[in-house]
């Protein structure tokens, strides 16, 4: 018997409509800034958008277009999901779901989780007493080290973007330092379209050469943000459509509204103003590659007493259940909540695990089983490697939940029962217990679960556990990269050249 979830609703049908109508009277009266190449807005223009100058506005009948289009994904989506449809086909071919989780497991499929450290952080809080500093390329080597050495953890992005190196560069030489420092790439974002080619460079270095694997499937990612209020940046639009053409890649938009200062702070608000944008994702993507991008989903909220947005907190809670709602009524098909491990606490410790316990908990109920966000902190401004053990911990934890009960006539244990009772409580010496106990009963690494009496002559706690192993992992955890001398003298050349281009 596995652990059934349930996604809880929070918004009823009609207003979920309400929500979609108003999404679409908003795009059609409210304009674009987009600050474009002339082949991008000769893309859109050839779709039907009007461009006056730095405004792209969407006739109605561009509008109507899409959204048609987007009503026959939706009913080819729910074909596609019926019973009679093969188990997992929640997704089809050409749908760009978005979101940072996954799509929902089908119900035979095992819940088995899949968890990566992430983050993009400028800061780092010291393994040995939380002191936060400027992230360095030293930090960012010993994550690579530590992150190898965990069993099952991947890696979403670097953690760490190093601040001893050149700004310009700066995201060049968090890629290289992974690629230097573990057992293969891992995903950086490339905010620039003058360094994509370098990015490529490396990864060939790292790949053996093969360039061709690298055009095909790459670690790093080139995407285009599409920042709120409705406005999109020309090195944005760059490095999009610098990937699509050396690599034939796709539009990719990313988009993360932040209710309260970006978008109206009302949830509902929020939700118009998010399908509104998502809206205009798909027009760009149908306009300059002739595919729907899906419903662009992750909005987070503004804390009104300080003004920061924040990635924690039963508003944004709402949020991301909202999202999801949303996009299963755009697009028809079953849409994972999209939330990682997420806190805003600076420090290790009991706010950053309340709020990161609760936000996986309710991606987990609402079908998510990928996750992000590990090692993060203050909404991923700060990396911590005393918090990536704790998160490991905690998936640990869900894990254990989700593999639920499994009940045979071993487990059933009736025999066991009827010998053992009758002489008092002696299961802890019985073979039984030594067959099952590892898989049955959860036994965490970092929680402490001692008497109290024990614990007065060891007063450790779960983050002095934590903060140990942080230590022990950076001391002893092997640089697993690949790569022979002279290819490391090849990626150091590289990085050269792109510091001495940016002044450096």
């Amino acid at each position: 018997m596995q652990l059934v979830t349930r996604r809880p609703a929070v918004l009823a049908r009609h207003d979920t409509a309400q929500i979609y109508e108003a999404a679409i009277r908003v795009v059609k009266r409210v304009p674009l800034r987009c600050q474009a190449t002339d082949e991008f807005y000769d893309l859109l223009r050839a779709f039907g958008c009007e461009i006056q100058g730095e405004n792209v506005r969407f006739p109605g009948r561009v509008v109507d277009d899409v959204v048609g289009r987007i009503a026959e994904q939706r009913e080819r989506n729910l074909a596609a999901s019926a019973p009679a449809a093969p188990a997992g086909r929640d997704a089809v071919a050409g749908v760009d779901w978005g979101g940072q989780g996954a799509e929902p497991t089908a119900p035979e499929a095992p819940p088995t989780l899949s968890y990566s450290a992430s983050g993009q952080a400028p800061y780092c809080c010291d393994v040995a007493d939380d002191t936060l500093r400027l992230a360095t390329v030293h930090d960012l080597a010993d994550l690579s080290r530590v992150v190898d050495a965990i069993p099952d953890l991947g890696r979403a992005h670097p953690t760490f973007i190093p601040q001893d190196v050149p700004r310009a560069t700066a995201e060049l030489h968090a890629f290289a330092t992974i690629v230097l420092n573990a057992s293969r790439p891992h995903t950086v974002s490339v905010y620039s379209a003058k360094h994509i080619e370098r990015f490529f460079d490396i990864e060939v270095i790292a790949r053996g050469g093969d360039a061709e694997a690298v055009r095909r499937s790459r670690a790093f990612v080139c995407k285009l943000w599409f920042n709120s209020p409705f406005m999109i940046t020309r090195e944005n639009v760059e490095i999009a459509m610098k990937a699509r053409e050396l690599f034939g890649q796709p539009l990719q938009i990313g988009l993360m509204p932040v209710a309260g200062s970006a978008t109206p702070a009302t949830i509902a608000g929020c939700m118009v103003h998010q399908t509104a944008e998502s809206l205009v994702c798909n027009i760009l993507t149908l306009a300059v590659d002739g595919r729907l991008s899906g419903y662009r989903c992750g909005a987070l909220a503004t804390d009104m007493r300080t003004g920061s947005p924040t990635q924690s907190g039963p508003d944004v809670d709402l949020l991301q259940l909202a999202s999801a709602e949303m996009a299963e009524h755009c697009f028809g098909a079953r849409a994972a909540v999209s939330r990682g491990p997420t806190t805003t606490a600076k420090v290790p410790g009991a706010q950053s695990m309340m709020e990161k316990s609760i936000a996986t908990l309710w991606a987990i109920l609402g079908g998510t089983r990928s996750f992000g966000s590990l090692a993060t902190l203050a909404s991923a401004d700060i990396g911590s490697l005393v918090q990536l053990l704790l998160d490991v911990e905690m998936m640990a934890y869900f894990q254990r939940l989700l593999d639920g009960v499994e009940v045979d006539t071993d487990r059933l244990a009736e025999e066991v029962i009827c010998e053992v009772a009758p002489t008092g409580a002696r299961f802890l010496e019985h073979e039984h217990t030594v067959r099952h106990c590892r898989d049955e009963l959860f036994s965490p690494d970092l929680a402490d679960r001692r008497v109290a009496a024990a614990w007065f002559h060891d007063t450790t706690s779960m983050l002095d556990r934590a903060r140990a192993k942080a230590s022990h992992l950076v001391a002893t955890a092997p640089n697993r990269c690949p790569l022979d001398e002279p290819a490391r003298r090849e990626i150091r050349a590289i990085l050269a050249a792109a510091d001495r281009e940016a002044g450096a």
